[in-house]
């Protein structure tokens, strides 16, 4: 499965996951959790100048890897590991039965959804690799660019956002159960402080 990526791109390299092992000096429990969560992991493809008609930019290649999960909740210390083993950008897209879900990390890890894997495909669109690899990003995130935000700024106010709307998730849930009004009121403006955060 080439996701829809030029055949020019194609590697198909099997990692063995002895190396992987060696190479992270892996604890006995660390090296029980990586080999629990993953049964294979093949570098599928190379998106670089040599095979595609795209410039690099400060990018000068782009790996997608298939990492063939033995159960679809995979442990994201695992996943860490696995964007640490090449010092390159790299899309992982993990697989399990019919399903996979596409993975990136860029400033932090950004997780797709899971899908069946005849409707995933990713699309290479930019001028350059630079270009290229922002817009892999963007597409596998979901992330909606706003006017004046570098991809960084992006994903770092998404993640503001969601930590907001996590703590005010939890203040709403506390405040339903408090019984006293006055402590009651205390959470509502408490609530009302964080949603008017950043908004003058």
């Amino acid at each position: 499965m080439s996701f829809g990526l030029p055949p020019s791109t194609e590697i198909n390299n099997i990692i063995s996951k002895k190396a992987i092992i060696e190479k992270f000096s892996l604890s006995g429990q660390e090296r029980t959790r990586f080999d629990s969560s993953i049964h294979r992991i093949v570098i599928s493809n190379e998106i670089s100048p040599r095979t595609v008609n795209i410039p690099p930019g400060d990018i000068k290649n782009i790996f997608i890897l298939k990492a063939e999960l033995r159960e679809e909740d995979c442990d994201p210390r695992v996943l860490s590991m696995l964007f640490d083993l090449i010092g390159q950008r790299m899309v992982i897209v993990l697989q399990c039965g019919i399903r996979c879900k596409p993975t990136v990390f860029n400033d932090i890890l950004i997780e797709g959804e899971w899908m069946l894997q005849s409707d995933f495909s990713l699309t290479l669109e930019g001028l350059d690799l630079d270009n290229v690899w922002k817009n892999l990003v963007i597409q596998i995130g979901h992330i909606e660019m706003e006017e004046g935000n570098s991809l960084s700024d992006q994903i770092s106010k998404n993640e503001r956002r969601k930590a907001k709307e996590v703590q005010i998730a939890q203040l709403t849930k506390k405040m339903m159960s408090e019984k006293q009004p006055k402590k009651k009121r205390e959470l509502f403006e408490q609530i009302q402080s964080i949603r008017n955060e950043g908004k003058n």
